[in-house]
């Protein structure tokens, strides 16, 4: 029997039944209070913290019958009329990126007693944030009862270049409702999924009866209701450069957690229970893990006919990379050494903390509409169409606000099987994942295995460098290539070589499929290159700086190994200024080492380079316009929490000589906004932003036509400024521009891609302890320099250069998917999966060297994805510097160090 019970909240008195075991986190999203997140369900991240009787409680793993007869308070009873003095805090020092763990974050900081920063970070660590790295959080939480420090600024002081605040900023510390999951058609229903538990099966048989026969059950779909059609989830544009070997849902399953059935019902309680009814009939396959062994072929994962694309299904590769320079025989003849390693990379996941989630229905003209939560919207609408055969016009696709994405909803995860189901019912579906199924059931960071080997001369010239990567793609194949194209291009291509080989060789495996993720593939390669040049330099006894310098490619060069018409250096170059910054701020020494007893301190340095965007490839259209209340602006660009929304307004301010506030802006929707390639690949400032540059010019110079053909002067002599239009003899306002004009002729609309991917450079150093006698790594310091061309906002570009350097130290220091012999992951949860606190992060100085680009807007290059590949290779050399222990394999856990150590001085003794 349902329990009833009688409790307030935020002082508003409910009376509601819930069943036995209920959340208080479910009960108080049923009853609309949004701003509760769900992303644990476990109690290990904060995001649904309220106050029960004024004490802060993870609601997720509170039972709602413990608010009987008590007082809850959520993030939106913090309003009386204004902000309280955290939200304040918050909104002032932008203590939010994509604002998903924002109000968790700000219940609980209300409530903290401290008395020193190390003191505060502790008692933060049960609130996780992926996006900001937490300094910006921690600025927030001391700036709390401070006078306001926000400033308006003046359209006179122009918009590009300064800290205009992230618009979003109010909706998101007050827990608006603004992610998919926060509104819904009425009669909604809910899908599951039943997931596979072996990893390769064919489903000879399937028997759906018991599971249809439930009370609650709207339909149950499998392979046999399916229109048999191959596709790639990856969100890319046509021609796909994937495999086509995805289904919707398929009779062989290919890792554990791959889909077997849907069930459609009145709750998700209720299609979770009915997916455990369903009665499959496997015929259990041989399965293989290791790609290595999957390369030999004795198992074959993709055998159907209907797949293509694929580089050789008959030895599990489904895509192969090759490029080559010069004679790589002739280089290594010339080397007075030659180094060669075996470097290798983990899977990791994305941790988003908005779980994949879609919703879809019919609207009331026939339209099927998909509120989804993705990074690429227009590709996802292209996917659909194909796949359902929807004409692009019926079929509108939009996205809400967004709660982190870094690359994995650049797939299609939910939004097929959702349509699907609608098209079927002709219901409201909801699929949100679990947070299980997105460690279990997405895509993950490719782990790879890197072979470099490096010839060099005794002056440190590189004469010759072979790279190869396997790289495990999983059971699907998206992303694999282009992935495994970047390990070797930019970590290759950013040094002066003659003689260079990449193989990369794209390999599947029963696992969980890999994806698109923060970096691309550079992150990977990246390691191998930046240990490799450091290991060369002890050997050469020269400083590992000056290795560097004395090979890295100048503003001079172009990189010859990938394909040129991509990836040119083309635009500025401040890799030298970086250098020098972060060496200077570090107060780098050569070969000063610091030690005390067993504890070892080591400085270690990496460098890496990252494209804005794919030149010819990727394509942003914008239109802009003049209304009676202000300026317009639709873009196809999605903000993932980069504060993308607020930057392209700043560009389009500054050259219409106003203020952000007066434009308003509609994005990301397939039906109200010109097309956008979406958010990936570093690309919306450099190339979404060009365009909007070039489309305010457009509509500056058609304003000023238009005023001096009414006025009847000579446009020469007219000015435009945030209000009006005006020279010495005349003026008209922008309001009764916009009142004399035809309706809809102050509007111009423009589309821009760029013929060069101009190229991010960034330096990190990085100090750390070693403890050998456990083996545990400690970050003292980071000093990071980032080459951004122009910031058009510094606190955003900083905000994001710094959340992608501490998502690099969890990839170098603790995060790993674990993989059991059957290819289950062992950690799929945010307790068994660590991702870093707020106590992990070390004090972090973040340098941006502006140097304005020529083909960016205002001069502005990529800096979404550059700030993570440099951690983990700058940490190794650090470790190295401080033990002599070259470590090759992610993560540097303790265990790891303290064996490296172990077996360095095992070695050491056998050898005296």
């Amino acid at each position: 029997m349902p329990d009833s019970l009688n409790f307030q909240v935020n002082n508003q008195s409910h009376n509601s039944k819930c069943n036995p075991g209920t959340s208080l986190l479910s009960l108080l999203r049923s009853l609309g209070y949004a701003g509760v997140h769900r992303v644990c369900e476990s109690g290990d991240c904060g995001s649904c913290t309220v106050w029960l009787d004024d004490k802060p409680i993870h609601s997720c793993i509170c039972p709602a019958m413990r608010a009987d007869s008590h007082q809850i308070t959520t993030i939106e009873g913090l309003e009386n009329g204004r902000l309280s003095p955290m939200q304040q805090a918050f909104l002032d020092k932008q203590g939010f990126q994509c604002g998903y763990c924002t109000p968790g974050m700000i219940m609980t900081a209300s409530k903290l007693e401290y008395e020193s920063e190390a003191e505060l970070k502790a008692e933060l660590e049960g609130n996780l944030c992926r996006c900001t790295g937490y300094e910006a959080i921690i600025d927030s939480v001391l700036e709390c009862g401070n006078e306001s420090s926000a400033k308006t600024i003046a359209a006179s002081e122009g918009q590009v270049g300064k800290d205009v605040p992230k618009q979003d900023g109010p909706d998101l510390v007050t827990g608006k409702p603004v992610y998919t999951a926060d509104w819904s058609p009425p009669g909604l229903l809910h899908l599951k999924v039943l997931r596979s538990p072996y990893p390769h099966a064919r489903i000879r048989d399937i028997d759906t009866t018991k599971a249809q026969a439930l009370s609650g059950v709207e339909a149950v779909f499998t392979y046999k209701d399916i229109t048999r059609k191959a596709y790639s989830t990856a969100g890319h544009g046509a021609p796909v450069p994937d495999p086509l070997d995805h289904y919707l849902l398929d009779n062989k399953v290919r890792f554990i957690g791959d889909r077997v059935a849907a069930v459609v019902a009145e709750s998700e309680a209720t299609a979770a229970i009915a997916c455990e009814l369903i009665e499959v009939d496997y015929e259990i396959l041989p399965h293989v893990i290791n790609p290595l062994e999957a390369m030999q072929g004795e198992t074959i994962i993709h055998d159907e006919p209907e797949s293509s694309q694929i580089h050789d299904a008959a030895h599990n590769i489904a895509g192969e990379v090759n490029l080559d320079k010069g004679d790589l025989d002739a280089g290594f003849a010339q080397a007075d050494l030659i180094v060669e390693n075996t470097y290798i990379l983990p899977a990791v996941q994305h941790v988003h903390l908005e779980p994949h989630v879609s919703i879809t229905w019919f609207d009331g003209d026939g339209t099927l509409v998909v509120r989804t939560s993705t990074q690429v919207p227009f590709h996802c609408q292209r996917l659909l169409s194909e796949l359902f055969d929807i004409p692009k016009e019926k079929l509108r696709v939009y996205k809400p606000q967004l709660g982190g994405g870094f690359g994995n909803k650049q797939d299609i995860l939910t939004e097929d099987l959702c349509v699907f189901a609608t098209i079927k019912t002709g219901k409201p579906i909801q699929w949100r994942f679990t947070r299980e199924e997105e460690f279990t059931a997405t895509n993950s960071r490719h782990a790879m295995n890197i072979r470099l080997k490096t010839g060099v001369k005794k002056d440190g010239t590189l004469v010759a460098q072979e790279m190869k990567a396997i790289s495990n793609t999983g059971a699907y194949g998206n992303h694999g290539e282009a992935v495994t194209f970047l390990t070797g291009c930019f970590p290759l291509g950013l040094y002066r070589c003659e003689n260079q080989s990449y193989k990369g060789t794209v390999v599947y495996t029963n696992t969980m499929p890999a994806g698109a993720f923060r970096g691309y593939g550079a992150t990977q390669g990246t390691f191998a290159m930046e240990s490799q040049l450091d290991e060369i330099a002890k050997k050469l006894n020269i400083d590992p700086i000056a290795l560097r310098q004395h090979n890295l490619i100048t503003a001079k060069d172009e990189i010859l190994i990938g394909t040129e018409e991509h990836f040119h250096i083309i635009g500025s170059y401040a890799l030298d200024e970086c250098i020098e910054k972060v060496t200077q701020a570090l107060d780098y020494q050569p070969d000063k080492q610091t030690e005390e007893g067993h504890i070892k301190r080591g400085i270690g340095f990496a460098a890496t380079m990252q494209a804005s965007g794919l030149a010819k490839i990727h394509l942003a259209r914008v239109k802009l316009s003049l209304l009676p209340d202000g300026y317009e602006l639709r873009t196809g660009s999605v903000d993932v929490g980069t504060g993308s929304d607020t930057s392209l307004r700043q560009i389009a301010a500054q050259v219409l000589g106003t203020v952000v506030e007066k434009i308003k802006i509609v994005t990301a929707d397939t039906h109200h906004t010109p097309f956008d390639a979406g958010s990936y690949a570093s690309a919306t400032a450099f190339i979404t932003g060009q365009a909007v540059n070039l489309a305010a010019q457009k509509l500056r110079s058609h304003l000023l036509k238009t005023a001096a053909e009414i006025r009847e002067v000579d446009i020469e002599t007219l000015e435009l400024d945030e209000a009006k239009i005006y020279s010495p003899a005349t003026k008209i306002t922008l309001q009764q521009l916009a009142k004399t004009a035809e309706t809809g002729s102050l509007s111009v609309e423009l589309e821009h891609t760029s013929d060069r991917a101009s190229l991010t450079f960034a330096f990190l150093g990085a100090e750390v302890e070693v403890d050998t006698e456990t083996g545990r790594i400690t970050v003292l310091r980071c000093a990071e320099a980032i080459d951004v061309g122009q910031a058009i906002n510094p606190r955003i570009c900083h905000g994001q250069a710094t959340g992608g350097l501490v998502m690099g130290l969890g990839y170098a220091l603790n995060e790993e998917l674990r993989f059991n012999e059957q290819g289950k992951i062992l950690n799929p949860s945010l307790r068994t999966y660590r991702i870093p606190a707020a106590t992990d992060v070390p004090p972090i100085e973040v340098f941006l060297i502006e140097k304005p680009d020529p083909y960016g807007p205002f001069g502005a290059k990529g800096i979404g994805e550059i700030g993570t590949n440099c951690a983990a290779p700058a940490i190794a050399n650090a470790v190295a510097n401080a033990t002599g222990v070259r470590l090759r394999q992610l993560p540097m856990i303790p265990e790891r160090v303290w064996e490296a150590m172990n077996n360095e001085q095992l070695s050491m003794n056998n050898y005296q």
